[in-house]
């Protein structure tokens, strides 16, 4: 579930007593929560710029930690948007970034969640992450390298289909300040998102277009007719870090009944562990059989 405001103190841009009320004298000065105000205006300022993302990601480090960061627009039916994205001066990895684009974003728990109904709020990579999320190949080739430790979600339901979301990646675990903090700007952040959608429009559909033709359900590597609806949701349960009994959670199902699906989708693609489905997972997404490229 995503986060509300919190009725405790919490930490920069203001202090609040036990029953949410602003108070004086907090942990900002005059002077900081002035500069604070100026930045929130600059920021709004450049609703129509393309220095929006960044001029936002400026606004939350005065008070916040992060290392990388990304604006983008999931889809169920399309690849994802990149709106706005950190540098390799900050830790990002181009190519990484290529290849989360291009196919591990259909493992990224955060894409999953959105697409089980997690669409709007604040969420923590411990919101949404399997039970065993650190021993996939999605951790250790992509979140590793390039998220690092933790990761929060501004999540915001466009349409039916569309979700935008700025993440928020840190080399070190969020604690209870910078959690506070983050749901203290949620009510201000989101809307200002969905708003800055009026200006990204024509970016988002040429995308696109040139990268993507629509399709009736969300496409993955291993969804080539060979595998039921039910196997592929299997299948991608797995990858992304969930044991038999998570998945049987998640889909509301018995757990001889995820083995079963298990034993068959691993005899309809020639496999027999988890390591040969990711690689035929990585050998489809690298070919471009999905995406056409």
């Amino acid at each position: 579930m995503g986060y509300s405001t919190p009725k405790c103190s919490a930490v920069n841009p203001f202090a609040y007593d036990m029953e949410g009320v602003p108070q004086k004298g907090g942990v900002m000065s005059s002077l900081e929560t002035l500069a604070w105000h100026r930045g929130f205006g600059q920021a709004v300022d450049k609703l129509d710029s393309p220095s929006f993302w960044l001029g936002v990601v400026r606004l939350l480090r005065t008070s916040l930690t992060f290392h990388t960061w990304m604006a983008v627009v999931f889809s169920r039916t399309q690849p994802p948007v990149l709106l706005g994205v950190s540098g390799e001066e900050e830790g990002s990895d181009e190519r990484l970034l290529q290849d989360y684009r291009h196919g591990l974003y259909l493992l990224d728990p955060f894409y999953i969640a959105i697409g089980e109904g997690e669409r709007d709020g604040l969420y923590r990579l411990d919101d949404v992450a399997p039970d065993c999320f650190t021993d996939t190949e999605y951790y250790r080739r992509y979140f590793q390298r390039n998220v690092v430790s933790d990761e929060v979600q501004f999540n915001v339901s466009l349409d039916a289909d569309r979700t935008l979301c700025l993440s928020l990646g840190s080399q070190a675990r969020y604690n209870a300040d910078a959690i506070g903090f983050m749901a203290l700007v949620q009510p201000w952040l989101l809307p200002l998102m969905r708003q800055r959608m009026h200006f990204e429009s024509d970016i988002d559909q040429a995308e696109v277009q040139r990268t993507y033709t629509t399709i009736s359900r969300r496409p993955f590597p291993l969804d080539d007719d060979t595998l039921t609806e039910r196997e592929r949701e299997v299948s991608q349960l797995m990858l992304s870090g969930c044991s038999t009994k998570g998945i049987a959670r998640r889909l509301d199902i018995s757990i001889e009944t995820v083995r079963s699906h298990k034993k068959h989708l691993y005899h309809k693609l020639g496999v027999s562990t988890q390591s040969e489905l990711f690689a035929l997972f990585w050998t489809r997404q690298g070919k471009g059989e999905t995406w056409g490229v």
